[in-house]
């Protein structure tokens, strides 16, 4: 597949990200969250631009370094106070961060341009207090330590934070150095926020902070002559108060509300991505999560049936394929004795045997998506046996490695509590594995088709066959037809094929209209299988 065009679909990048990672994408709902195993994408526009892509995948980058590398159960146990849990933050994105980064190094290109997307422009707010400053401060310095655009932003607050809490900055970055070169882990990360949470306190509690105007009773002026007791009292309340209003305002801060104090990275991007969820549901891209359905196996009547089916579609497929497989005889020196060729041997020409050569096999992944929404429930029957019949019949040609997949199906729980508007699929038959006859259902719920198409493409990604085709069975519309349609354009730029049966309805020819027929009667499903194949096999060979 073509990784540049596939790393501009969104549902494909989380998808590729994911397995790379080891965690799981799903996408859909409302918002951005994450369960400790799942990472949660909203629903978002077909149209993928360029940041969109960007605030996803680093979405998916800083989530995943969290849910490998963090130590969850650590972090509860050690029940931090919010400006505490703020900081540890900071210092745990940074650390996962590098971690995922040595080990997945294209990482690195993700992080850095959330990082000058949210910091680097970062402008200061002149009305905030600059007790506020602070956790601001360590935030971009420890940002700073991967991007140099940041110092510029680090730089413009240190003096505001200087000038009401002198000696504060040099303290706060002997700290950091030593989370720079000695952090390694999530109790780590969270001995170092207390630690500098802890010189707050401090402060806080501290009766004449270094730097502040203070006196220690002398009242000569510099000029040797005696000080106004006025102007010294003055100074020293002056003092008194500015020290005061600091150590308050230290003290609101080290007792502040997690809503008082500066976002975190993963909620930033939370948020973000929330506001670009279209209002429109036709304008969504969502991609179904696996979850569950009833299947039990065909009563032997029926799995009679579709054994008859697929032995008489088995054997017209195998003839087909063979005739296209099978390349014009040659005479060579070896292979079967070529009886009629004797008479014509020579000391320089010894070739007396016939050898047929075969081209390259097939080398073709097929799915077959089944619609089992609750239009089909008078059709279900004979679609299932249909399907079970060409699935046999496909997994007996050797080169062709066929899954099924069925929608709709019940989400996991996990996902439903999130969103409630997830759409969700059942794998029959993955790739690779053997065919059962466990392929009888009952018809129910809606028809997420462009989730289900979506989720398929994710599952063919990684297939190693060098042809993929989707073979979809449906007898109506999709919930949402734009979503589908950009499914299917998707996967057709990255070289995936779709074709399709329509049972008793002519929507299938709207989205597939050159590739797809259309049964009225459901005793032709069996040879508009075969007529389908046919043409999917014979058109590529004589391409």
């Amino acid at each position: 597949m073509n990784n540049k065009l596939m790393m501009q679909s969104l549902p494909l990048v989380a998808a590729v990200l994911g397995k790379k990672y080891g965690v799981n994408v799903a996408i859909g709902g409302d918002k951005a969250f994450t369960d400790g195993k799942t990472i949660q994408l909203p629903g978002l526009s077909l149209d993928n631009d360029e940041t969109l892509i960007g605030l996803a995948r680093g979405y998916i980058d800083h989530e995943s370094a969290h849910i490998r590398e963090t130590d969850f159960d650590l972090l509860r146990k050690a029940r931090l106070t919010p400006l505490e849990m703020n900081i540890w933050n900071n210092l745990e994105d940074w650390r996962v961060e590098h971690k995922l980064a040595d080990i997945f190094p294209g990482c690195r290109r993700n992080f850095n341009w959330l990082i000058r997307h949210f910091f680097g422009a970062k402008n200061m707010d002149e009305q905030i207090p600059p007790v506020n400053l602070i956790p601001d401060w360590v935030l971009l310095t420890v940002r700073s330590w991967d991007m140099d655009d940041i110092t510029q932003s680090m730089e413009k607050i240190e003096p505001i934070i200087e000038t009401h809490y002198p000696g504060l900055i040099e303290r706060l970055k002997s700290i950091l150095q030593e989370v720079r070169t000695k952090c390694l882990t999530t109790d780590d990360s969270i001995f170092y926020a207390k630690k500098i949470v802890s010189l707050l306190e401090n402060m806080a509690k501290e009766k004449s902070p270094s730097g502040l105007p203070q006196n220690k009773g002398g009242t000569s002026s510099e000029n040797g002559k005696s000080a106004d007791p006025e102007q010294v009292s003055r100074e020293v309340e002056n003092g008194n108060h500015q020290r005061s209003n600091s150590q308050k305002q230290l003290e609101q801060l080290i007792n502040a509300s997690s809503n008082d104090l500066p976002k975190n990275m993963g909620d930033v991007l939370a948020e973000d991505l929330a506001k670009r969820v279209p209002d429109n549901p036709q304008e969504m891209i969502r991609v179904a999560v696996v979850g569950n359905r009833m299947f039990k196996a065909f009563t032997p009547e029926k799995l009679q049936e579709t054994r008859k089916s697929s032995s008489a579609l088995k054997t017209r497929l195998q003839s087909m394929m063979q005739a296209m497989l099978l390349k014009r005889s040659r005479i060579a020196r070896q292979g079967r004795l070529a009886t009629n060729l004797l008479h014509k041997i020579t000391v320089s020409d010894p070739r007396m045997f016939i050898q047929h050569e075969e081209k390259q096999g097939f080398n073709t992944a097929v799915h077959i998506l089944i619609d089992c929404s609750g239009s089909m429930i008078n059709r279900m029957d004979l679609t299932t046996m249909a399907c079970h019949a060409l699935a046999k019949a496909l997994e007996s040609v050797k080169g062709i490695n066929v899954g099924v997949t069925a929608f709709p199906a019940k989400p996991p729980f996990c996902i439903v509590s999130g969103n409630d508007d997830m759409a969700a699929v059942c794998p029959m038959v993955i790739h690779g594995e053997p065919l059962h006859s466990q392929f009888h259902t009952k018809a129910s719920d809606c028809t997420p088709m462009g989730e289900a198409t979506w989720w398929v493409l994710q599952q063919m990604l990684p297939l190693k066959e060098s042809r993929k085709i989707i073979l979809i069975l449906t007898d109506g519309a999709p919930d949402c037809l734009a979503s589908m349609k950009d499914a299917i354009e998707h996967g057709r730029k990255l070289g995936v094929e779709f074709y399709g049966i329509g049972i008793d309805d002519n929507t299938i020819k709207v989205m597939l209209p050159h590739h797809s027929c259309t049964i009225r009667n459901l005793s032709e499903l069996a040879p508009a299988m075969f007529g389908i194949m046919k043409n999917v096999f014979i058109d590529k060979n004589q391409k």
